[in-house]
């Protein structure tokens, strides 16, 4: 394990004992046996610590989503669930952690981590996109900044209602509770009006997931040079104004094999 890694387990240990203002930089250099000096070889500062951490975190979640084991034998609501069930999880195995950055968060005046929670914030509600699109399918489409809302909402609030009053939860138990609930909102759907649409919904929009899609497939792709071009050739018969649709189909079913933004592709296709 390089040192960096070292710095921020050390560092979500403290932090979570302790929390971020009664942390010291010293104590954390201690902790894994270097000198203050030395800690800022690795960060500017205890924030871009923490924007590392937080990072990490939301890497690890992400992918172990995205390689989930899904049993063929579940239902889509039931994948849903399981999806669902990791992330919920994911954020209790660090509860104490998390503890932390609900109570004692630096977010005033630190443009790098208010820029940093609105992009996790971002990432996590494609994800939710996708995973309602898939569990529901694309007649719920109109209502899908909605339904999000409604997933979102109902997860922060037993996140924060059990990890600030230290209550027990059932992560199996709230995951099918959600996946229920949004089930039964699903077929009321032809009696209802939608309440959001992708314009007014910060979080979403076709530049930032083609932003996403250009930056991982420059990370992850062995073929980048077709994959930017079909990417970008994609963004241009989007803008038009007669698209093509056998061009646009072929060409996401092309970016599709790329399996890293193989959801990015499905929202896209939803979305046009």
């Amino acid at each position: 394990m390089d040192k960096k890694q070292e710095l921020m387990n050390a560092a979500v240990h403290l932090f979570s004992i302790k929390g971020f203002h009664q942390t010291s930089v010293q104590e954390i250099a201690h902790t894994v046996d270097i000198s203050k000096g030395a800690f800022y070889k690795h960060y500017d500062s205890k924030e871009s610590l923490l924007v590392s951490i937080l990072k990490r975190y939301q890497a690890e979640t992400l992918e172990g989503l995205e390689h989930l084991e899904i049993s063929e034998d579940l239902s889509p609501k039931e994948a849903f669930a399981k999806k669902l069930a990791f992330e919920l999880e994911s954020i209790l195995g660090e509860r104490d952690f998390f503890i932390m950055v609900f109570k004692d968060m630096p977010t005033d005046g630190n443009e790098q981590l208010t820029s940093l929670l609105q992009e996790m914030r971002s990432s996590s509600s494609k994800f939710h996109k996708t995973m309602l699109l898939e569990a529901f399918g694309q007649e719920i489409e109109p209502f899908l900044e909605d339904l999000t809302t409604v997933v979102e909402g109902i997860l922060k609030e037993y996140m924060i209602t059990t990890i600030l009053e230290n209550r027990q939860l059932s992560t199996d138990k709230l995951s099918r509770f959600i996946a229920s609930s949004v089930e039964a909102i699903t077929m009321q759907l032809e009696s209802m009006e939608a309440v959001f649409t992708e314009k007014s919904e910060n979080g979403f929009s076709m530049d930032s997931l083609f932003a996403d899609m250009e930056t991982k497939i420059k990370l992850y792709s062995k073929n980048t040079a077709q994959r930017l071009a079909s990417l970008d050739l994609l963004r241009q018969e989007l803008q038009q104004d007669e698209p093509r649709e056998f061009l646009i189909d072929a060409l996401a079913d092309y970016l599709s094999q790329e399996k890293q933004i193989e959801k990015e592709v499905l929202l896209l296709k939803n979305h046009r």
